[in-house]
């Protein structure tokens, strides 16, 4: 009788006088600093270029027994000419532009990383060289929106391009020997594209710090 006492007068109590929840804690994370951004896109970037050199080399022993010569600087694919832009050329961009540059020309590789994938997974024997260039691809995913984030706190505009590059099709190789010329391409600029993304955004965080 008491115990039903008690809880009648708690009700009548909170009924009378009502009852309001706490504030309910925020989990959203603060904004990153254009500094802060920058920084974490250039680590990330430093993953990815690991990752693609070690694609790379494990393609150029396993599809040419270590011969380099079969891809150097002088043999080019011609659907990625125009990713092959001079060193001064790319220095003389804003940075606007040379992050929108960036974040582009590697949606267009991840399209070809897809197709060297593909072409790894279905020769006898080139396991290693498949694997590396998943991860590689894994890591881009991470990269690509590390950039984005950095455009954003940047209050650089918002890209427009990513359908007409996702929808792009590729050119396949008539022989087998082209097909591994253009991965091999694929690897090698991709890899120094991935290195010169570092290198800005070491240059940008000092900018923004």
């Amino acid at each position: 009788m008491m115990v039903e006492m008690i809880g009648f007068a708690v009700m009548f109590l909170l009924t009378l006088h009502g009852c309001s929840a706490g504030p309910v804690p925020t989990t959203e994370a603060p904004q990153q600093t254009p500094f802060q951004a920058l920084m974490n896109a250039r680590t990330i970037a430093a993953r990815v270029y690991e990752r693609a050199s070690d694609a790379y080399d494990t393609f150029i022993q396993e599809e040419f027994g270590g011969d380099s010569g079969y891809c150097v600087e002088d043999i080019t694919w011609d659907e990625l000419f125009s990713v092959r832009i001079p060193t001064l050329e790319w220095r003389n961009l804003g940075d606007e532009e040379r992050l929108q540059r960036l974040r582009r020309d590697l949606q267009l590789f991840e399209l070809f990383l897809d197709e060297v994938l593909l072409d790894e997974q279905d020769k006898e024997g080139h396991t290693d060289t498949a694997n590396k260039v998943e991860e590689a691809t894994n890591h881009l995913d991470t990269l690509m929106a590390a950039i984005a984030v950095a455009n954003d706190v940047l209050g650089f505009t918002a890209p427009t391009d990513v359908t007409e590059i996702m929808s792009t099709s590729l050119r396949d190789p008539g022989t087998e020997s082209a097909r591994a010329i253009r991965d091999c391409v694929v690897l090698r600029d991709f890899k120094t594209l991935v290195e010169r993304g570092h290198r800005d955004f070491t240059l940008l965080s000092r900018r923004y710090s």
